[in-house]
């Protein structure tokens, strides 16, 4: 064996020991560094993993939507294309699943009442229970669309995903409002929805009101007129859904050709959604379609676009982590340096008598190098043992510290999921070792340099 490793060795095992107590220091040291990188990278990339795979139960990969830079179109402009045509071209890239109209209604919904509440309501009881709510219509023969969202259901729901008909299907934060004296009842209960079309023709209906109410001769023709006043679209709650992507925002999903009449748009449509045999490729299916001749104002944005505050958020907290907790390797370094220190304290006399009997300053310096060696490789080992086996057992540790302490990690009313997430992925599993075995190597090459370069008669002698 070499002179610089066989002393390095004989360092790290004094006689009588099994091994030294600096030797124990130095490497649980790099360990636990080592260790909480890779527990908390994993947790962070399985959380961002976890949460695509949250948005992509609720979200299409793609929604294609027309949009115009002016508000008024030019004279001369040709005529929009129609969305059908618009649905064939995209049902002709070979990674579209399917294409599926949409349209969105703002409205105003309210629990149908009773007989009993009517009664009370002319009597001038309390109002019942009312919102406003975004309606979301979904063409309920696209089987693609419908299986996702009826799985969807099954997951975080209550109910059936039924929409054919007048059915509706209410988010969560809607069946709350709607719900506050607890008598809804799924397939049973109804809702009265207030759309811009009945909105449309009341407020026309006011306008001529308040313009006549200084003549009372118009005012008379304005109540004569022969009017068709449309009632309240009635709605029965086939389910309720647990949206995390809409939150708190009050919600419901009906059929494609009720949201067509509640907004008075006939058969128009807001934008179309897309859902893609890989989501994840969702950028190059979007050029695709722009090279492909897509209509210049259908404007085509994918899931991760539409979601981009949400994940620049997430790669800078993990970005932000990346930082912090690489101070800990640095921490780990520092502490071999120091321990490289003291041994060279320690070992003065004898590395004087080394040299002078012959050995060389490439051998000192590299009798450290080789003890910093291996102990940052012992110190990476023992780490990544740690690390994997915390994020094995990493559910079990938490619901113990759970029953322990009371006190609870990654929470589930916060984040939405019953278990904490994990992902280790192997570029980030060399990149944590890696730099945590150079920095440790290289922290004890200073000291080393020092040694190496000592006076034999000086360090021979008693005196500093």
């Amino acid at each position: 064996m070499k002179f610089s490793w066989f002393i390095a060795l004989r360092y790290l095992k004094p006689k009588g020991t099994f091994v030294s107590v600096i030797t124990v220091i130095s490497v649980a040291g790099v360990a636990l560094g080592v260790g909480v990188l890779l527990v908390v990278i994993a947790v962070m990339s399985g959380f961002e993993k976890k949460i695509k795979e949250e948005l992509l139960k609720t979200e299409p990969a793609l929604v294609v939507q027309p949009q115009r830079d002016d508000w008024a179109p030019e004279p001369d402009a040709p005529p929009e294309p129609d969305w059908r045509a618009v649905s064939l071209l995209l049902k002709q890239h070979p990674e579209v699943r399917s294409v599926s109209p949409i349209v969105t209604v703002t409205s105003v919904l309210e629990r149908k009442p009773t007989p009993a509440e009517e009664t009370a309501l002319a009597d001038g009881g309390p109002p019942l229970p009312e919102a406003q709510a975004l309606l979301i219509g979904v063409d309920p023969q696209d089987q693609v669309q419908m299986e996702r969202l009826q799985k969807l259901m099954g997951e975080k729901g209550e109910g059936s995903f039924e929409l054919a008909g007048d059915n509706i299907v209410l988010t969560q934060a809607l069946a709350d409002r709607l719900n506050r004296d607890g008598t809804l009842t799924l397939g049973q209960s109804a809702v009265n929805v207030f759309g811009p079309s009945f909105l449309r023709e009341y407020r026309s209906y006011y306008q001529e009101q308040q313009r006549a109410k200084d003549n009372p001769t118009r005012a008379q023709a304005v109540e004569a007129k022969d009017r068709d006043l449309p009632l309240p679209a009635e709605f029965i709650v086939q389910g309720v859904l647990i949206d995390d992507k809409l939150g708190d925002q009050p919600s419901g999903f009906i059929s494609l050709k009720k949201a067509q009449q509640l907004a008075g748009s006939g058969k128009a449509v807001d934008g179309l959604t897309v859902e893609l045999i890989d989501p994840f490729r969702a950028g190059e299916v979007k050029q695709d379609l722009l090279h492909s001749g897509l209509p210049p104002n259908w404007i085509p944005r994918t899931w991760m676009e539409r979601n981009q505050r949400f994940f620049d958020a997430i790669a800078n907290e993990r970005g932000m982590m990346y930082l912090v907790l690489g101070f800990i390797s640095v921490v780990a370094a520092f502490c071999i340096m120091n321990t490289m220190i003291t041994m060279a304290v320690q070992k003065r006399k004898e590395i004087g008598m080394m040299r002078a009997l012959g050995a060389k300053t490439s051998q000192i310096v590299g009798l450290f190098v080789a003890k910093g060696l291996i102990v940052a490789g012992l110190g990476v080992g023992f780490g990544y043992l740690l690390g994997s086996t915390v994020l094995h057992f990493r559910n079990d540790l938490r619901r113990w510290i759970s029953d322990a302490f009371h006190w609870q990690i990654f929470d589930e009313r916060i984040y939405g999921l019953r278990e904490i997430p994990a992902d280790p992925r192997l570029l980030d599993n060399l990149l944590i070792c890696g730099i945590a075995f150079i920095l440790c190597t290289l922290a004890a090459v200073p000291p080393a340099w020092l040694v190496g370069r000592m006076d034999p008669a000086r360090a021979l002698r008693s005196d500093r």
